[in-house]
């Protein structure tokens, strides 16, 4: 990925914020859609600069999320859903539902 290609995937994804660490030769970056990443400024994914050159933007984004955008599904009256799809309402009564671990 050369330093248009970058720019092109920056603009395209403004959830990602970043920064130059010019000091230990890498770019920082965080993804404001993942809790983890917006709960903690001090967590980051840090790529070296000559690792970002081989990489494409598909495989920065998965370098950047590091398996943290994960989908939320549950099961409701027979069928499943994402809940990314939920409205804030539907999201609220998720959060509030008590979850109980069932012993044999």
């Amino acid at each position: 990925m050369n330093k248009q290609d970058l720019d092109t995937f920056l603009d395209e994804n403004e959830n990602i914020e970043w920064f130059d660490d010019i000091e230990n030769e890498q770019l920082c970056f965080r993804n404001t859609y993942i809790d983890w990443y917006r709960n903690d400024e001090k967590r980051k994914t840090a790529i070296k600069y000559w690792k970002i050159d081989e990489l494409t933007s598909g495989q920065l984004m998965h370098e950047i999320n590091r398996g943290l955008m994960v989908e939320g599904i549950t099961r409701i009256t027979g069928y499943f859903t994402k809940t990314s799809s939920w409205n804030p309402g539907k999201r609220g009564e998720l959060n509030d539902r008590k979850r109980f671990a069932v012993s044999k």
